[in-house]
């Protein structure tokens, strides 16, 4: 649909396409304040600007759905990146490791550091080689997560109890009511459900 003839009828739904109040789109239009609310209100059951409404909120949706898929493209794009730089810079320090402790048990695997104390060497875990490496998975984990190929697993144990308690106490209310009720009709009194 091309614009609308009248120039005030269409100002009048774009500020409403875009979320503005009926009264205060009228407003804009260059229309009076004075009784705004009612002929906003009449000019909404127009059927070419009604429909004018409708295209222009459809237009707005997709650009928005567009700018959404490009932002979340954008954002895995840099987690990509950061994953690409740490892996790469893990590879290189545990390959570096790796050829330089080959002859110590488990120090093939690059995670080793070998440090003196009175001259005798001393090997340990590189914890900070162990954090950027759990870095690198989160990283991971974000990126699959913002691709929906990642969900929490949930822990169902805890509904099912917590549903068997709902419904033990369903059950209770169901037997007081019961007792409330034959309590009620044996003093005469009228039970109404």
């Amino acid at each position: 649909m091309a614009l609308l003839n009248n120039s005030r009828h269409e100002h009048f739904a774009q500020a409403i396409a875009k979320g503005t109040s009926a009264s205060k789109a009228y407003v804009l239009a260059g229309y009076s304040a004075k009784g705004a609310r009612q002929s906003s209100a009449r000019l909404l059951l127009n059927a070419v600007v009604c429909s004018r409404v409708s295209e222009l909120q459809a237009t707005l949706s997709a650009r928005t759905i567009v700018l959404d898929i490009s932002s979340r493209n954008a954002r895995i794009q840099a987690l990509q990146d950061r994953w690409s730089t740490l892996r790469a810079a893990i590879a290189q320090l545990m390959s570096e490791r790796a050829a330089d402790m080959a002859e110590v048990p488990g120090g093939g695997t690059g995670l080793l550091v070998r440090q003196y104390q009175g001259g005798t060497p001393i090997y340990n875990v590189d914890t900070g080689l162990v954090r950027l490496i759990g870095q690198l998975l989160a990283h991971e984990k974000q990126a699959a997560e913002e691709l929906g190929q990642w969900t929490e697993k949930r822990d169902v144990s805890d509904a099912a109890a917590v549903a068997a308690q709902v419904i033990i106490n369903l059950n209770l209310g169901r037997q007081r009511v019961v007792e409330e009720k034959k309590a009620a009709l044996a003093r005469g009194e009228i039970w109404c459900e």
